[in-house]
């Protein structure tokens, strides 16, 4: 008989729900959409009922796809928003909204905690540079804003322990994999820093005890099975974070692999056996889904969704002929792109729509077309977006090249944007090295689903999971004949984002918008 092994994203915008069997197949689908709330400019908030929600009803498609008997069912893993708190009481029942990771509410905190820390020292003692978008900030400013609020919280939790809870775990433990965007573990330990909880306004016993990816926390419940359709009875395990599921998922458990996620954000993994290979801090550290290790990680956080913004408001032409064609308005973006040359016509796009990420970490960046000359056709512009795409990922790789020992060794690709081999040939040329895109896409699920698996015991280990879950779609090759535009390419883009940057030109636009807009 097949064995099924769930495998749940809780995300920020919807909950993604995929069943697979022992190989890896995908069985069963589903997908519910939330939203979140901004109260006040800067803030991100989300009602955890209405994810609840969302988590059961994709949970009740994909069981009513697959169509397997309850005995199939081996485990369930969960995937979560990291960075996200939520807010609980004695009983973990929601007192407010939870504070989402993308929340910017909290700066006067994180310049206050900088008196205490040095970024450096943060830096080395979290494996986060210092900023206001982590949880350890937004702790400290519920003591310093709302404090009967945060008098009354029994519980700051994550996303991974919280819906667990709702699913009929008896344990009540967090894992380093989910904390990396909390900013308040210590690293070196994969365990709450209390130098940091000090700083926060609170104690360990407000925080659920740090365990470890893959552990068997429980069962799910007749009241889960009855809101979900999962069948009671079958067996809860951690997963991790969702860009550490990604990697799991992407197979990405060795030293020298890493995975590039290219959707709404990109977010680059890569694995670590140990701190001693960071040479650099580019980029942010934290635990990675297979226990006892860390991973690495970079963003370019609006690449998706510089696509995106193309179809919404100059896309109507792509639109149309994705209708009549029937196909998607993305698609035929890449394919009008492949009638441009490479390079473009000298058209650059910087994609920086919300900010730079890594490697400059410049929150007043913003993206646009540069060299826009009356030669330029609308497929050079949509070939200057996904060149601009590739070349902001390409700062990503370099820092990973540049920060850990040995480098990258081997890269795969997951996520939407790989579904066309168009804009994957681009990335492969731009970056000058070999990409291996995934069998499965949505690898954040699968992740969840193996670490799942191994905490039921199915699989020895997450390796011998990930070997018989995990597969290798296609491999690219880069277009050597290609390589000295691109170099070239690349040196003028980064140009270009250094000279405004360093002239105050981001800062100054900034400033402007505020006043006048």
């Amino acid at each position: 008989m097949t064995k099924a092994f769930i495998g749940i994203d809780a995300g920020t915008t919807g909950c993604t729900v995929m069943i697979f069997d022992e190989a890896g197949r995908a069985l069963g689908h589903g997908y519910k959409e939330y939203p979140c709330s901004s109260p006040h400019p800067g803030w991100s908030e989300q009602d955890l009922g209405a994810v609840w929600n969302g988590i059961c009803d994709a949970s009740r498609q994909a069981v009513a796809e697959a169509n397997l008997p309850d005995e199939a069912y081996e485990s369930v893993g969960l995937s979560s928003q990291r960075g996200t708190v939520c807010l609980l009481d004695d009983r973990k029942r929601p007192l407010a909204p939870s504070i989402v990771w993308n929340d910017a509410r909290a700066t006067e905190n994180a310049e206050e905690f900088a008196r205490h820390i040095s970024p450096e020292e943060h830096h080395d003692h979290t494996g986060m540079q210092l900023s206001p978008l982590w949880t350890a900030s937004k702790i400290a400013w519920l003591r310093d804003r709302q404090p009967e609020l945060f008098n009354e919280i029994a519980w700051f939790a994550n996303g991974q322990e919280y819906f667990l809870h709702m699913l009929g775990a008896e344990k009540w433990e967090t894992d380093p994999a989910s904390l990396t965007l909390n900013g308040m573990m210590e690293i070196s330990k994969l365990d709450w820093s209390d130098r940091i909880l000090d700083l926060c306004g609170i104690t360990r016993d407000r925080l659920p005890p740090v365990g470890i990816p893959t552990g068997f926390v429980g069962t799910v419940s007749k009241e889960a099975s009855e809101a979900t359709g999962i069948p009671a009875g079958v067996k809860l395990c951690r997963g991790a974070g969702d860009q550490q599921c990604a990697a799991v998922g992407a197979g990405v458990i060795k030293q020298g692999l890493a995975e590039f996620t290219v959707g709404t954000a990109a977010v680059m993994v890569a694995h670590l056996d140990s701190l001693d290979r960071i040479q650099g801090k580019n980029l942010w550290w934290g635990g990675h889904g297979v226990p006892h290790h860390w991973n690495i990680e970079g963003a370019a956080f609006a690449l998706g969704a510089c696509l995106k913004w193309w179809r919404d408001t100059l896309g109507s032409d792509e639109i149309n002929l994705g209708r009549d064609s029937g196909t998607s308005p993305f698609a035929v973006m890449v394919d009008e792109a492949g009638r441009a040359k490479p390079g473009a016509g000298g058209l650059l796009f910087h994609s920086f729509l919300t900010s730079q990420v890594t490697p400059y970490y410049d929150a007043a960046a913003r993206g646009g077309f540069l060299g826009l000359g009356l030669h330029h056709s609308r497929q050079d512009m949509l070939r200057a977006l996904l060149e601009g795409c590739a070349n902001e990922m390409r700062m990503v790789v370099d820092a990973f090249d540049s920060d850990i020992a040995g480098g990258i060794s081997e890269l795969r690709l997951t996520g939407g944007g790989t579904k066309s081999p168009g804009f994957v040939q681009i990335m492969s040329d731009i970056f000058q090295r070999p990409v291996h895109v995934t069998w499965e896409r949505e690898c954040t699920v699968l992740g969840a689903a193996i670490l799942g698996a191994v905490g039921a015991g199915a699989f020895a280990d997450v390796d011998e999971a990930v070997g018989a879950m995990v597969h290798i779609e296609r491999d690219f090759e880069p277009n050597n004949n290609l390589a000295g535009l691109y170099d070239d390419q690349h040196q003028v883009y980064r140009g270009f984002y250094e000279a405004m940057a360093n002239g105050g030109a981001y800062k100054k636009h900034a400033v402007f918008s505020e006043k006048h807009f």
